[in-house]
C-alpha cells in the first residue's frame, strides 16, 4: 500500500507527478498543495486517462478533461454524501482497494448529483475497474518493485477487464 500524506493512495504517484506543464494552478497542484489524498483517490478512479498525461507531456490536453463548474462542486459535494449505511463515499475512499470494491458493489452512488454527470453506472465501473488495478498496482509493488508498469500499460489496453477472466488477455512486454 502506498501512503501520501498520512492517506492510503490508490494512484502510482501523488497528483504532482500527474501536473499539467506550464500550469501553475491546475487541479493536480492544488490537490498536491491541500493534502487531499480522498479527492485525489476518487478523481484518479473516475479520470483513467490521467495517467496518460506524465507520459505525454506535449500532447496533455489530448488526455485531461477539465470538470465544469457544477462537476466540480458535484464532484466534491460526492465525497460528503452518505452512499451506505453512515458511510460517505470519502470513507470509502480512504479504505484498502480491496475493501473498497466491496463496499462500492452496494453503495448507493446514485444518491451523488455527480453519479448523472459523470455516467451512471459506467461511472461506477470506471471505479471499480481501477480500483482493481489500484489493488494489482500495490501488489506488485510490493513483491517486484517495477512490475507496476506493465499492468499499467496492459489495463489501458483491455480497459475494465478483470484480470483472469476470459476476455483479460495480458500481453508480456521487456521490462
Amino acid at each position: 500500500m502506498k501512503f501520501w500524506n498520512g492517506s492510503l493512495m490508490y494512484a502510482p504517484r501523488s497528483p504532482e507527478y500527474y501536473a499539467i506543464p506550464g500550469t501553475e494552478h491546475c487541479i493536480f497542484r492544488l490537490m498536491y498543495k491541500y493534502q487531499d489524498a480522498v479527492a485525489w483517490n476518487l478523481y484518479w478512479l473516475t479520470k483513467p486517462q490521467t495517467d496518460l498525461i506524465p507520459l505525454h507531456p506535449q500532447d496533455w490536453h489530448r488526455y485531461y478533461e477539465s470538470f465544469s463548474g457544477q462537476e466540480t462542486r458535484a464532484f466534491y459535494d460526492a465525497l460528503d454524501t452518505v452512499v451506505l449505511n453512515s458511510m460517505t463515499l470519502a470513507t470509502i475512499m480512504a479504505r484498502p482497494p480491496r475493501e473498497a470494491i466491496r463496499l462500492l458493489r452496494v453503495a448507493h452512488l446514485e444518491r451523488t448529483r455527480f453519479y448523472q454527470l459523470a455516467g451512471g453506472e459506467a461511472w461506477r465501473s470506471t471505479l471499480l475497474g481501477r480500483l482493481f488495478l489500484a489493488e494489482r498496482l500495490s501488489d506488485s509493488h510490493n513483491s517486484s518493485g517495477n512490475a507496476g508498469n506493465v499492468v499499467l500499460a496492459d489495463f489501458i489496453l483491455h480497459r475494465y477487464t478483470r484480470p483472469g477472466s476470459t476476455e483479460y488477455k495480458q500481453i508480456r512486454r521487456p521490462a
